[in-house]
């Protein structure tokens, strides 16, 4: 996480968040993934913030689950990869998984 800069980070949430509609315009089903997308991102966003902003004791304990948070956070962006704003830059995982032997 460490080379991941707040700018990014910012950028990122700010993207997501932009693409995701409000659902007081939704209805039924649409009304619902709405919802349910708009509630996985803030949730990663929140721990990825909440990482960053925690003190160097406890940010040992926060790496692991704002890590996965940042990574799920770019595979949404990814959704509107195409999109003539997506933050390409912003947009980088913190790891990859070996395919191999993933552990």
């Amino acid at each position: 996480m460490e080379r991941i800069t707040d700018d990014q980070v910012a950028r990122l949430a700010r993207f997501v968040s932009a693409r995701i509609p409000e659902t007081a315009s939704l209805q039924g089903e649409a009304r619902r993934t709405a919802a349910a997308l708009r509630l996985a991102a803030n949730k990663q966003i929140a721990a990825v913030i909440f990482h960053r902003n925690s003190p160097a004791e406890r940010s040992g304990g926060t790496e692991l689950h704002a890590t996965a948070s940042w990574n799920l956070l770019v595979d949404l962006a990814k959704i509107w990869h195409d999109h003539p704003e997506f933050p390409a830059d912003a947009a980088v995982e913190t790891f990859d998984f070996d395919s191999e032997s993933p552990l």
